[in-house]
């Protein structure tokens, strides 16, 4: 009698930490995760972007397209909040003091890699300190730039007051 309720209370004790349990395996990231992005980059700069699909959930850019001598184009890849996992910007340098993202992906429980910000021709996301990123969007008749904290704990980037407080800034971009 003794070994059965000794078991039954393994069981509801292994039942009742379940959910702790895989809720730490919806965290998990792969730490490469961006691999396949990236050599999906690379074969499309060396090859005049031969290689694209609309298909495959990339959209690229037509500043990446323009191969200039002026723009040296590239990655970075940085844990913008702390937490382990690392986020993906694709961008370029030319001359202009801020580098200029034309995409960045991060990991999203649920889909995996995801791309949350694209864009080109004047509308760009930058980096600026602290984990802060600034995206530049056309509203109605106006560009509009929104300041947002990535939060790990909902998988979205949040709208913060950024106005004056936060300044794109340079970054050294790995090149593909």
């Amino acid at each position: 009698m003794r070994k059965v309720l000794t078991t039954i209370l393994a069981v509801v004790l292994f039942v009742a930490a379940l959910p702790g349990l895989t809720g730490c395996f919806w965290k998990r990231v792969p730490k490469k995760w961006y691999n396949k992005t990236l050599d999906y980059y690379r074969e499309g700069l060396s090859s005049n972007w031969a290689n694209e699909d609309p298909s495959n959930g990339f959209y690229i850019g037509s500043d990446l397209k323009v191969l200039d001598a002026s723009r040296e184009f590239g990655y970075l890849i940085t844990d913008l909040d702390g937490d382990g996992n690392d986020e993906l910007f694709i961008g370029f340098n030319d001359g202009s003091g801020t580098t200029k993202f034309t995409d960045v992906y991060v990991w999203q429980r649920g889909y995996g890699a995801y791309q949350s910000f694209t864009g080109n021709d004047g509308y760009y996301t930058y980096l600026c300190g602290s984990g802060i990123i600034a995206h530049d969007s056309w509203y109605g008749s106006q560009t509009q730039r929104e300041f947002l904290k990535w939060n790990p704990e909902t998988g979205f980037f949040n709208v913060i007051e950024g106005e004056g407080k936060y300044l794109p800034m340079k970054w050294e971009l790995t090149a593909f």
